[in-house]
């Protein structure tokens, strides 16, 4: 866990660094009249994006927990993935199968990390894609 924490500023930084040069982008490119649709536009389509990532990367988690978990108990295992289990109801179950829970959890958060990773070398890749285009004057 203090791997994960110690790279989450990491990844805040990186968002954070590319958010305004594409908003920079989009404003620099947009004629003065159409700005504010321009960058109306821009953030909706980063709403809508980072509900899809969150939406697709949650599937992975559930489903890589879901997996480990029917694998770790056999099949009437899933019924602990389908949202009837608090955490008080975890820490009365014994331990064999809070050890399995345990092992669905973090293989769902280690196939969040990769589809996290994968989408932001997706992301990488197209910003060499970006013409370069000399800021305007005036």
């Amino acid at each position: 866990m203090p791997v994960a924490s110690g790279l989450t500023p990491a990844l805040g930084v990186g968002i954070g660094c590319l958010m305004q040069p594409a908003m920079l982008i989009t404003m620099n490119n947009a004629e003065p009249r159409d700005m504010g649709a321009a960058s109306g536009t821009q953030t909706l389509l980063r709403t809508i994006g980072g509900s899809l990532g969150v939406a697709v990367l949650g599937s992975v988690y559930t489903g890589r927990l879901t997996a480990a978990v029917t694998d770790g108990l056999g099949a009437g295992g899933g019924r602990l993935t389908e949202g009837e289990l608090t955490p008080g109801l975890l820490r009365d179950l014994p331990e064999p199968v809070q050890d399995v829970f345990r092992t669905g959890v973090v293989d769902g958060l280690h196939g969040v990390a990769f589809g996290t990773a994968a989408l932001c070398a997706v992301a990488f890749g197209v910003a060499w894609l970006v013409r370069e285009v000399p800021l305007r004057g005036r």
